[in-house]
C-alpha cells in the first residue's frame, strides 16, 4: 500500500510539471570567474591563495509559477582551491615557514534555484571535487605531499597498536599512546607519523547569490565549504618540530565570484510568456 502511494505521486506530479513549466526548455551556462581561498585548520589565515573557476552546465527547470521559477543546475567545473601565507603560519608561531598550498579540483555541483522576476536567484546546494593536481610548499621547497587517506598513523607495529586515524585532539591521542605502552618520556612525534598526505575527494555544501546583468548575463557571488575534513594534521609549537601540541582538521573554505552567461534564455522566456497568453 506504502509503495503505491509512491507511485501514485510520483506520477502525479509528472503529469502536473508540464502545466507548472508553461513549455520552458533546459537552459545551457558557461562559468568564468575567480576563487579567494584559504584551508580552515591549517594555521594560515586569510583568503589569500586567488584560483581560476570555469566550467559549464545546464539550468533544468522544475516549476514556474507567475514570476517566480525553480530549477535544477548541474554543473562541471575546474576549481583551483588552496591556502598562502608569505611568512609563517601566524606572527606568534616559531613555525619559521612560508606556505603555498595548490588544490585543483575537477568538481561536479549540484544546485537548487529561486528566482524572482528572472533577475534575482538564490541558489544552494552540495558539490563533489576530485584532485585533479596537488602542490604543497615550505618556503619553495616542496613537502613531498600526497594525495591519499589524510590520516595520522603509528611509525612502527601499525597491526599490533590501536587505530588513530580517527582522532582529532592532541589529548585524546596522548591517552591512545600511553594506553598502549608507550612511556611518557616518548614524544609523541617519535611514535606518530603525521599525516603527509590529502583525501582526493571533497564534498562541500554551496550557496548562491545570483544576479542578471544585462540579456543572458549574470554576476554570481557562491560560498563554498567542506563538509568532510580534506586533511588530519598535527602542529607543533617548538621550531624542532617534537613536541606535538595540537591537532587540526582542514576544511577547505572558498568564496568565488564569477560571470554566467545562460543559452536560450530568451526562448524559455518567450515560450512562458507564450504559455500565458494561450491560458
Amino acid at each position: 500500500m506504502k509503495r503505491f502511494r509512491i507511485i501514485t505521486v510520483i506520477l502525479a506530479l509528472l503529469m502536473l510539471t508540464p502545466t507548472l513549466l508553461h513549455a520552458q526548455i533546459v537552459k545551457g551556462e558557461v562559468f568564468f570567474g575567480g576563487n579567494a581561498c584559504q584551508v580552515d585548520g591549517d594555521e594560515c589565515f586569510g583568503f589569500r591563495r586567488f584560483g581560476i573557476h570555469a566550467g559549464a552546465g545546464a539550468l533544468i527547470p522544475i516549476v514556474s509559477v507567475n514570476n517566480f521559477t525553480m530549477d535544477i543546475g548541474l554543473e562541471v567545473l575546474f576549481n583551483q582551491k588552496g591556502a598562502y601565507k608569505r611568512h609563517a603560519f601566524t606572527s606568534s608561531s616559531t613555525y619559521p615557514y612560508a606556505y603555498n598550498l595548490k588544490l585543483n579540483y575537477a568538481e561536479i555541483p549540484l544546485m537548487l534555484y529561486f528566482t524572482d522576476k528572472d533577475r534575482y536567484s538564490i541558489g544552494l546546494g552540495a558539490s563533489f571535487g576530485r584532485i585533479v593536481y596537488l602542490d604543497e610548499r615550505n618556503n619553495g621547497e616542496s613537502t613531498g605531499i600526497a594525495i591519499g587517506d589524510g590520516n595520522l598513523h603509528w611509525k612502527e607495529n601499525e597491526d599490533r597498536m590501536p587505530d588513530i586515524s580517527r582522532i582529532s585532539d592532541i589529548n585524546e591521542l596522548d591517552k591512545v599512546i600511553r594506553s598502549a605502552g608507550v612511556p611518557d618520556t616518548v614524544l609523541i612525534s617519535s611514535v606518530v607519523d603525521n599525516s603527509h598526505s590529502y583525501r582526493p575527494y571533497d564534498f562541500n555544501i554551496c550557496a548562491d547569490l545570483r544576479v542578471r546583468i544585462w540579456e543572458g548575463i549574470h554576476a554570481e557571488l557562491r560560498y563554498q565549504y567542506s563538509l568532510r575534513p580534506i586533511r588530519t594534521r598535527m602542529f607543533y609549537s617548538d621550531e624542532g618540530l617534537q613536541l606535538a601540541n595540537q591537532i587540526r582538521l582542514q576544511y577547505n573554505n572558498s568564496i568565488t565570484l564569477r560571470i554566467v552567461y545562460i543559452f536560450n534564455e530568451h526562448r524559455s522566456k518567450a515560450n512562458k510568456e507564450g504559455s500565458k497568453k494561450k491560458e
